[in-house]
C-alpha cells in the first residue's frame, strides 16, 4: 500500500481524474496506480478492465477518446499510416472491397478485433500500428492477444509502423509481390 500512496502523490490523485474506457468512452476513476504510473480501471458501464498512462494530459485523453470513437472503425476512415498502405496496395493492383478490405471486424468470443487491412484470398492481415495508439498507450498485451488470435486462425500478420523503412519494399516482400 505504501508504494500505491507514493505513486499516487507523484502523479495524479485518482479521486480527481477519470480515464476514458477504450471500449465505450465512459470516464472512470482508477482503482489503483502502479509504480510505473499506469492507472488501472474497471468500466462500470461495459465492465471492461483497462489500464492507461497517468502521465498523459487530460486534454490529450479527451482528444484521443473522441478520435478513437466510432469514426475510426469506419471503412472510410484512414489514419495517415493506413492511407500510405492503401496507396501502396492500390499501386500493386489490389482493388479495395474486392482484393482487400479495410477495417474488418473479427470476433473472438465476446471480443471483437478490428484489423486494418484484410486480404482474404491470400489469408493475410496488415496491421498499421501508429505510435500514439500502440506504443504510448501501452497496448502491447492487447496487441499480442490480437496477433495470436489471428495467427491461430491461419492468417499471416504483417505489421507496419510509422518507423518502417521503405514501406513499399517492405510490403512488396511480405506480400510476395514481385513486379511493381
Amino acid at each position: 500500500m505504501k508504494d500505491f500512496i507514493e505513486i499516487k502523490n507523484l502523479f495524479i490523485q485518482t479521486e480527481e481524474v477519470k480515464y476514458p474506457c477504450p471500449k465505450c468512452g465512459t470516464y472512470t476513476k482508477a482503482e489503483f496506480i502502479d509504480k510505473k504510473g499506469y492507472a488501472y480501471c474497471l468500466c462500470p458501464n461495459c465492465k471492461t478492465q483497462y489500464k492507461t498512462n497517468t502521465k498523459v494530459s487530460i486534454n490529450f485523453r479527451k482528444f484521443c477518446s473522441k478520435v478513437a470513437s466510432e469514426p475510426n472503425r469506419s471503412q472510410l476512415h484512414y489514419s495517415s499510416l493506413e492511407k500510405k498502405v492503401k496507396d501502396i496496395l492500390d499501386n500493386f493492383g489490389y482493388r479495395e472491397g474486392i482484393d482487400y478490405i479495410h477495417n474488418v471486424a473479427m470476433r473472438n468470443g465476446k471480443s471483437i478485433y478490428y484489423v486494418d487491412f484484410y486480404i482474404p484470398n491470400e489469408r493475410k492481415v496488415i496491421e498499421c500500428n501508429g505510435t500514439i495508439w500502440h506504443e504510448l498507450w501501452g497496448r502491447k498485451e492487447s496487441d499480442k492477444r490480437k496477433i495470436k488470435f489471428l495467427k491461430d486462425n491461419g492468417l499471416k500478420v504483417i505489421i507496419v509502423t510509422e518507423k518502417t523503412k521503405n514501406l513499399k519494399d517492405y510490403l512488396a516482400k511480405r506480400l510476395e509481390w514481385s513486379v511493381y
